[in-house]
């Protein structure tokens, strides 16, 4: 007691704790847009789940829109570094090994970090923002063709677009394979990859040269 007063003491109940950053309140964004998907996701379930408010959600993001944008682009950047960090630690390995590498880094970060596998590849508000993810898929693209290319120098041969038609078709195949098991639900992402690179692997060693020769004659007609 204090001047004929007693003394505020706070208990650990009764203290407040520290309003969340705006990296907490993405990563509730996050759990709900992935669970729940956009149309369903609220404001309100994001700050329930962020312990905050709708107040402070408008007031960091300005509405649902802006942070579903604001979270989809975070999450692209975050598989974008995450297959290129695996592009990055491959070695001088045999070309089935380095398939699988490169498609298992898509299936892996759907094991490691499924909210997010399921936010990008689940459906999003708009068909307009199947663009955003663009980023992660010319930077994919570009380092398959680059493999593409050694393996066609490999056997003897000049590399022409043909190079990165199969580097598209390559990367397709894979992010189809990622979007049908998100969308399955009832699919082993790591199951998948396996099939998926045993697919790659068999086109690769059925592969015409013929075909190749089609297109990159022509294109070199076309250039004459």
């Amino acid at each position: 007691m204090r001047n004929g007063k007693p003394a505020v003491t706070s208990s650990p109940g009764s203290r407040r704790t520290a309003a969340p950053t705006d990296g907490e309140l993405l990563d509730a964004a996050l759990v709900v847009f992935a669970e729940r998907g956009y149309r369903q996701a609220t404001m309100e379930l994001i700050a329930e789940r962020a312990k905050s408010t709708k107040p402070t959600l408008y007031a960091h993001f300005g509405g649902k829109e802006t942070l579903y944008d604001t979270v989809f682009a975070r999450e692209v950047d975050r598989l974008r570094g995450w297959v290129l960090a695996v592009y990055d630690s491959a070695g001088d390995e045999a070309l089935e090994q380095l398939v699988r590498r490169y498609v298992m880094a898509l299936f892996d970060y759907a094991v490691a970090h499924p909210q997010s596998f399921r936010m990008l590849f689940g459906s999003d508000p708009g068909a307009e923002r199947a663009s955003r993810h663009q980023p992660v898929v010319d930077a994919i693209s570009e380092r398959v063709e680059e493999q593409v290319r050694n393996f066609l120098t490999a056997l003897g041969r000049t590399p022409g677009p043909s190079a990165g038609l199969l580097a598209a078709i390559l990367v397709a195949l894979t992010g189809g394979a990622a979007r049908h098991v998100q969308h399955s639900g009832k699919i082993d992402p790591a199951a998948a990859g396996e099939l998926a690179t045993a697919l790659i692997m068999a086109a690769i060693n059925g592969l015409d040269p013929s075909m190749l020769d089609a297109i990159d004659g022509a294109a070199g007609s076309a250039g004459g």
